[in-house]
């Protein structure tokens, strides 16, 4: 299965449907979709990009995303989406990492891409080249055949508990199996408007540029997120499904009146991405006129792997535990819950989640040792701890990886510990994530200085603000004498996580 076949399929069939659009801006239907991205395949192939080339994307939400992931897969190649969030040496190293042959940005980032990357070639997606590109590029000869379902279309970097952000590469054929999960698990209808409000550099939405081209959805996105203009969006484009992460979610449930918005057409909202306080999730339930999903996911998979339905979410008011889960496989995916040999455990046991799918990435850019520890006989290892309940559902109760999710973005621990370790007044550091009603969770840090120094967090702060994106950077530095340690040494986290959880948001 290719993202090609996708599009090709729609464009005969739908030519007039609007395939991709920005709220607020351009709209295009299927056809003009199919014959502007093949059209900047052409102009891409004449400045180096072939099968297996990748190509470097840093810009706000737009149609722009459509265009390089689109052309990218009609010539063999991988889009490598860069977080407009992150500092200099971070998107240094991932450039440093994929080694992209071109790369496009948008006029507020084409500086911090040179400035990170300043040997690759770059165009700027609000100049006239680049419209020159979409417009006058001559498609290739031999396209939609040069395809192969094993291409890798899509690389995104999602940082390790080593602390180095890897490359997760997604084949085309994966990118359209998730489609058809997705589809299958959210019953998406052939006239399905979807509505993205969060960056198109995150999997769980940038992965839907492929999965939205299933049978002819229309994929809209926000430029920039507000509650009232997403409540007016779903009226005036009658949106029939989307998906939040807790922050946004709250503030849309802060609009006075809910801005006026029916919301009649809106069927289905997906939120999740972070923890969801479960007054939060109560809530919406008893606000929003539609149904409600929830599910697990990882990167390496395409995303989500399991689902809580708008039917588990009715039955959860008799059964509130239900809320507590991230609800039951979906279609195309198996899950087990192992030991620490890949021995299934028995029901209400924890264990380590691995996942068998389609879905599952080829590997990690450029890391063959790291692939194998991820992909044990085609299982993928999530480090996630889990447990199954007699009825199928999944808790997620532990996490392996140490991972803590803030404002719906992953934040390695590890990522910003390395950063700490490199401060000259600190010895020792530990970050965790600490409740906030806002964010679901930010990073603390606890560290212990150097013999003869003395740590001013401020200025620590200030450290990892230059190597750091903003949301990594720790809201509080405490400097302890010694943390609790297991026998063997190594920090105890959860006694940490325990500490800060009963300090006030």
């Amino acid at each position: 299965m290719r993202i090609v076949d996708l599009l090709e399929r729609d464009a005969l069939l739908y030519p007039e449907r609007i395939g991709a659009g920005v709220v607020g801006g351009e709209m295009l239907g299927y056809a003009e979709l199919r014959a502007r991205v093949a059209r900047l395949a052409g102009a891409l192939e004449r400045r180096g990009v072939g099968r297996g080339e990748r190509v470097a994307l840093m810009a706000s939400n737009g149609l722009v995303y459509f265009d390089v992931y689109l052309a990218c897969a009609y010539l063999g190649a991988a889009a490598v989406p860069v977080n407009t969030h992150l500092a200099l040496p971070e998107i240094a190293y991932q450039m440093d990492d994929a080694q992209p042959v071109i790369g496009v940005a948008d006029a507020a980032h084409v500086d911090a891409l040179h400035a990170a990357a300043p040997w690759l070639p770059l165009v700027c997606c609000d100049d006239a080249e680049w419209a020159v590109m979409l417009r006058n590029g001559v498609e290739p000869a031999g396209l939609p055949s040069r395809a192969r379902p094993d291409d890798v279309a899509l690389v995104i970097y999602t940082s390790g508990t080593t602390g180095r952000p890897k490359g997760v590469c997604l084949t085309q054929h994966a990118l359209c199996f998730n489609g058809v999960s997705i589809a299958l698990a959210q019953e998406l209808r052939n006239d399905e408007v979807f509505l993205t409000t969060t960056p198109l550099y995150h999997a769980a939405t940038g992965t839907r540029i492929a999965s939205m081209l299933l049978d002819g959805y229309t994929h809209l996105v926000m430029r920039d997120f507000d509650a009232a203009g997403f409540l007016r969006s779903i009226d005036e484009h009658g949106v029939t499904s989307t998906i939040l992460v807790p922050t946004q979610l709250r503030r849309v449930l802060g609009v006075p009146s809910l801005g006026g918005a029916t919301l009649d057409t809106l069927r289905l909202l997906v939120y999740g991405a972070a923890p969801t306080a479960l007054p939060l999730i109560h809530e919406a339930l008893t606000t929003l006129p539609c149904g409600f999903y929830q599910g697990y996911g990882l990167s390496e998979a395409c995303t989500n792997l399991t689902g809580l339905l708008p039917s588990d979410h009715l039955l959860a008011a008799s059964r509130p535990d239900l809320l507590l889960t991230c609800g039951r496989v979906t279609p195309g995916t198996t899950l087990r819950i192992t030991d620490d040999d890949g021995v299934e455990v028995p029901r209400g046991e924890r264990g380590e989640l691995r996942v068998f799918t389609e879905k599952v990435m080829a590997g990690y850019w450029g890391r063959p040792e790291a692939t194998r520890d991820a992909i044990v006989d085609g299982w993928l290892r999530t480090g996630d701890v889990a447990v199954m309940d007699g009825e199928a559902y999944i808790t997620i109760v532990d996490r392996a990886k140490d991972m803590l999710i803030t404002g719906g973005t992953n934040v390695y621990p590890s990522e910003i510990e390395a950063v700490l370790h490199a401060h000259p007044d600190i010895a020792e550091a530990a970050v965790v994530g600490a409740p906030h009603i806002e964010w679901g969770e930010v990073p603390v840090a606890f560290v212990i200085a150097r013999p003869g120094h003395s740590v001013d967090a401020a200025a620590v702060a200030a450290f990892c603000r230059t190597q750091l994106a903003g949301i990594k950077v720790p809201r509080s530095i405490s400097v302890v004498e010694d943390m609790p340690r297991t026998a063997n040494g190594k920090v105890r986290k959860v006694e940490l996580r325990e500490q800060v959880a009963a300090q006030p948001a």
